[in-house]
């Protein structure tokens, strides 16, 4: 089906007197829309987006799949695994350095989140660090005084503060809440910079909230992309095969 690849034209024509309610932004955009609409539907059992309310849900094993890539940079970080409850999440840190064998567990919630293309960030606040599957007493006994000593450097505001968070994309601030600017990580930012069908894909997506169920991570898409991709999926419906991508959306 090449409905991405339709000129507005032609679109507009199958889709007939509803296509003058279509903004002249959205027009130009639509096969990129059409792209990302089949992009999710291609994530299948992963990924499901509520058209009707606007929500985009990831199961927590996706997530994973993709930390157990990137967790391997560090000889002594095993594992990164997140998991969700509802209303809040937890990282759970497999480390083996020096004497320390375990895993440590960080519960966390979202307090803010924006995603669009002016600002992309997420405000974290973390819980009570917690020690797991330690293998011997020494090991937690030195893992307890390792984040003492962080502590003490940490409250001084300078040390261990200004060497490890002192990235551009990560501010602590005043509150205890750490804030993590998306567009700082470097690769991200190159991520955010592709182009689809001569736009850039990332500055269509526009999202204002970020939350947790069992199992699920749950995004919120604002209310005006929400508009603009039931407007697409109503032009997709009216061309030959389309009615069978919302059921692609919706899986869960």
């Amino acid at each position: 089906m090449r409905d991405s690849r339709l000129s507005i034209k032609d679109i507009a024509g199958k889709l007939g007197r509803g296509a003058k309610g279509v903004s002249e932004d959205v027009r130009e955009k639509l096969p990129a829309y059409i792209e990302l609409l089949k992009t999710v539907a291609r994530l299948g059992k992963n990924i499901s987006l509520d058209t009707d309310n606007g929500t985009l849900k990831i199961r927590e094993g996706f997530v994973n799949d993709y930390l157990s890539e990137v967790s391997v940079e560090d000889k002594g970080l095993r594992s990164i695994k997140i998991s969700c409850e509802d209303g809040k999440a937890s990282f759970s840190i497999e480390l083996k350095k020096f004497l320390f064998d375990g895993v440590i567990k960080v519960p966390f919630t979202v307090e803010n989140f924006i995603f669009n293309k002016d600002k992309r960030a997420a405000t974290f606040k973390f819980g009570e660090k917690k020690i797991d599957k330690v293998n011997n007493y020494y090991s937690k006994i030195l893992f307890w005084f390792s984040l003492s000593v962080i502590s003490i450097f940490y409250n001084k505001g300078d040390g261990i503060k200004n060497s490890i968070l002192s990235q551009d994309s990560l501010t602590v601030n005043p509150d205890g809440t750490y804030t993590i600017d998306l567009y700082k990580i470097p690769e991200l930012g190159e991520l955010f910079k592709k182009n689809v069908v001569n736009i850039r894909y990332w500055d269509m997506i526009s999202m204002d909230k970020l939350s947790f169920e069992k199992g699920l991570i749950t995004l919120k898409l604002s209310r005006k992309l929400t508009n603009i991709i039931r407007t697409t999926i109503g032009i997709v419906e009216v061309l030959p095969k389309g009615r069978f991508l919302r059921p692609l959306l919706n899986r869960f």
